[in-house]
């Protein structure tokens, strides 16, 4: 596999821009939560292991950890993980997937308001947009090949083992299409497999795009 995407002053200022962005969604989000939760009565851990318990929040996350490397030093830890193509190409896609899940599947089952609407707009819409945006800027078109498959596939299983076995343990899940409690494991494993498939076409439909887009730029260089 190929090294760290490079960056330069430009990208290290788009970098930081989205990275604010998306670290404060983040922040608002903990606070409505950690507020809901210790209101219910279940305290300061219960709302952490609530809030660490969805896809979106996890995949927002990553993608902040990842943009802001392009905004700091390569010397800081974990640079050269954060700036991989690899890395980069499965956050698109996840975060991809946290959009289009949220807009088919989720937007119906409730009504925010208020600051809740203002974090729920930029963790589900927003910071996607910018996301994936962002990779289409840095990302080098064939610089993720198949054969990176297993790796493209490693953090939506990962996922998936650890929101199960946390499901076992605190008997919560953060989605009813994978509530084990509601569906049983059968149908959650399903709707599992049908999001993993839906995850590996975003992502073949992203690369194909970079692709493209580049073999257009060649085109018109030639004209």
């Amino acid at each position: 596999m190929t090294g760290p995407v490079k960056s330069s002053a430009a990208t290290a200022c788009f970098a930081t821009v989205v990275a604010l962005l998306i670290w404060a969604a983040l922040l608002l989000q903990l606070w409505l939560t950690m507020g809901v939760v210790i209101s219910q009565g279940r305290g300061f851990a219960m709302g952490l292991v609530v809030y660490f318990g969805f896809f979106t929040v996890l995949t927002n996350l990553l993608a902040a950890l990842c943009i802001s490397a392009f905004a700091v030093d390569k010397k800081v830890p974990g640079y050269r993980i954060a700036t991989h193509p690899v890395t980069l190409s499965t956050v698109a896609a996840a975060i991809t997937m946290v959009g289009l899940v949220y807009f088919l599947v989720l937007r119906h089952t409730w009504r925010p308001e208020g600051a809740q609407f203002v974090a729920d707009a930029a963790l589900h819409y927003v910071n996607p947009i910018l996301a994936v945006l962002f990779w289409f800027v840095v990302m080098p078109a064939g610089a993720v090949t198949w054969r990176a498959l297993p790796w493209l596939f490693a953090y939506p299983l990962i996922y998936l083992v650890y929101v199960f076995g946390r499901g076992e343990i605190f008997k919560i899940y953060p989605y009813f299409f994978i509530d084990v409690g509601q569906i049983g494991y059968g149908l959650a494993m399903r709707n599992s497999l049908g999001v993993l498939l839906a995850y590996g076409l975003v992502l073949a439909v992203l690369l194909g795009l970079k692709n493209l887009l580049k073999r257009f730029k060649q085109s018109k260089r030639r004209q």
